[in-house]
This record gives C-alpha cells, sequence and structure tokens, in this order.
C-alpha cells in the first residue's frame, strides 16, 4: 500500500518506585510548614497591628498628660502673676513660668503629630483609606493564665517559629529519602495499543500490547551522588536550625514572659510615683502661694508630675505589649474577649 495509517494510545505506571513513597511524606512536611509559616505570619502581622493599636493609645494619653501640664503652667502662671503684682516676688517667677507654658505647647503639638501619625499607621495596618482612631480596653490583666512551664511546652509543641523548623527538617529529610531512592530500581507496567490501515481511523489491524520494565540506572555522570549531597546538606541546616531553636526556647519564653510580670509590677509602681508627684506638685504649689518655697521647685514639681505620668503610660503599654509578643512566640492568645473586657 501507498498509504499507512497508524494510531496508537499507550499508558504507564510505575508500580514500585521509592521515590513515590518519599515524595508522599515529603509533601505532607511541605503542607505542614506552609500551614506553620501562615499561623507565624498571621501572629506576626497581629502583633505589629498590635503595636500601631497601643502605639495610637499611648500618644492618645501623652497628649492628655501635655494637656495637664500646659493647664498646670498656666495655672502657676496666674499665680506668679499675682505675686508679682503683689511686689511679693520679682518678675523672673512669671517669666520662668512663662518659659515652662511654652515649652508644654511646643510638647503638645509634637505630640499631636505623633497621634495624627500613628492614627495613619493603624489605618494601614487594618487597610483603612485614612486615620483610624484607638478605643484604650477597659482593664490590664492582673497575672497570666499559664506558668513558665507551661508556656516552654506549649512553645515547642505548637509556637509557629518551631513548628516551621520541625516541618522544615521532616521536609528536607524526606528529599534526602528521596534522592538515596534514585539509587534503586523501578518497576513499571506500559499497555499500548495500536491500530493500521491504509485510511483514517485505521481499524484494519488491532494490536494491543503489555509490557513490564524493570530499570535500574548504574551511572547517569554522578548527578546522582551530587543530588544526594546537596539534600543531605540541606537536611543538616535544617535539623541544626531546628536544635538551635529548641536551645533558645528557654530564653526567649522566659524572657517574654518575665518581661509582662516585670511591666506589670511596673504600672503598679509608676501608678505610685503619679500620686507622689501629684502631692508633692499641690505641696509646693500651696507652699509657693505662701512664700514658703521658690518658683524653681514649683517647676520642678510640675515637670515630675509630668514625667511620672508619662512613666505611668510608657508602663501601662510596655505590659500590653509584652503580652502580644508572648502570644506570638506561644502561637495562642492567652486571653479571650470573655476573659477580659
Amino acid at each position: 500500500t501507498s498509504t499507512l495509517v497508524v494510531g496508537r494510545a499507550s499508558a504507564n505506571y510505575e508500580i514500585f518506585s521509592f521515590r513515590k513513597f518519599t515524595e508522599v511524606s515529603r509533601t505532607k512536611a511541605d503542607v505542614a510548614s506552609a500551614q506553620a509559616g501562615e499561623l507565624e505570619q498571621r501572629f506576626r502581622a497581629a502583633l505589629e497591628t498590635e503595636s500601631s493599636y497601643y502605639d495610637v493609645l499611648v500618644n492618645q494619653e501623652l497628649s492628655r498628660v501635655t494637656d495637664e501640664r500646659v493647664r498646670r503652667a498656666r495655672e502657676g502662671l496666674a499665680i506668679a502673676r499675682a505675686r508679682v503684682t503683689s511686689g511679693a516676688v520679682v518678675q523672673t517667677d512669671s517669666l520662668q513660668l512663662v518659659l515652662e507654658l511654652t515649652r508644654a505647647q511646643v510638647e503638645g503639638l509634637r505630640q499631636e503629630n505623633a497621634l495624627r501619625t500613628a492614627q495613619l499607621e493603624l489605618g494601614r495596618r487594618v487597610g483603612a483609606p485614612g486615620a483610624v482612631d484607638a478605643i484604650p480596653p477597659d482593664s490590664l490583666p492582673a497575672g497570666l493564665p499559664i506558668t513558665l512551664p507551661e508556656a516552654l511546652r506549649t512553645a515547642l509543641d505548637q509556637g509557629p517559629t518551631y513548628r516551621a523548623a520541625r516541618a522544615n527538617e521532616s521536609s528536607a529529610e524526606a528529599a534526602l529519602r528521596a534522592q538515596r531512592g534514585e539509587y534503586l530500581p523501578v518497576l513499571s507496567v506500559t499497555g499500548l495499543h495500536q491500530r493500521y490501515d491504509s485510511e483514517i481511523f485505521p481499524n484494519a489491524a488491532n494490536v494491543n500490547s503489555l509490557a513490564f520494565s524493570l530499570s535500574f540506572p548504574l551511572w547517569n555522570n554522578g548527578q546522582r551522588e551530587i543530588e544526594v549531597t546537596r539534600a543531605r546538606v540541606n537536611r543538616d541546616v535544617a535539623r541544626t536550625i531546628r536544635e538551635d531553636l529548641e536551645r533558645v526556647v528557654r530564653r526567649d519564653v522566659t524572657s517574654s514572659f518575665h518581661n509582662f510580670r516585670t511591666s506589670a509590677a511596673s504600672v503598679r509602681l509608676a501608678s505610685v510615683g503619679v500620686t507622689v508627684a501629684t502631692q508633692n506638685y499641690r505641696m509646693q504649689e500651696l507652699r509657693y502661694r505662701s512664700g514658703a518655697s521658690t518658683i524653681l521647685d514649683l517647676l520642678d514639681a510640675q515637670v515630675n508630675v509630668a514625667q511620672a505620668e508619662a512613666d505611668l503610660v510608657q508602663a501601662r503599654y510596655q505590659a500590653r505589649l509584652a503580652l502580644a509578643q508572648l502570644e506570638a512566640i506561644l502561637g495562642r492568645r492567652l486571653f479571650t474577649n470573655k476573659d477580659t473586657p
């Protein structure tokens, strides 16, 4: 015949290949690593958002502290002017308070700009087109609902960083086994169906065949050895990272755990400091009114009150930020809406 039409359909399936089993375990490890990485990114994004949220609250409180500083400076200036008018003190007393009032007003402008910037940053974090204000929480948790040994076990068991490290090591181990499996033979089955004819859509002759093949590569220019070495190095690196993270987990968790406790204690101490500074300012104001103290004593008392209130604000939100950092390490929330207001 001068015309030959051939139709062919074939299928191949590997009956036994060590690579098939190792690829399953490697894929599972990659999925676990991806899930742990997603959880880590979620808590990292939550930590950054909470940091921006607390930054807005801090600047709100500091703006209030600055307003109080301006108010006290105005009251002191009124007292000083009255005493200057009566001749009890010289004019420099009122000038000292004018300088304090000017400094407080300048600080107020800076704080207003810082608050506006923090609100815009919070808006960016939550996906808002403009500035976003923050509503302060009602109270600070008095303590943690977990002990330090429990926190250490939780971090190793479900901490996103440590889970990702273990999954990466498992993936690297599976990749090494897969490369070593290239030294083993592969058993395959192939089915073939062919048709021959002198016309389109051949049907004159049908041939079916089934073939089993066993391949065993002896040498491929050293590529298998190179890949095995590369996979072994990757496995060793992943194992070293995992072991290092397990060694430093006590440091990270302990640091964050005690940072919260220290910050919570600092809040209580700062509250006492505000009370002491406020009472001292009231006493110095009365003493200055009666002429028993100088203007410098009154100015020092005003500055001490403003500093004590600013320290309290910083301590309060440092404690909340320390709690957020600990939750990011543990990969879980320690408080829910039912536990805290």
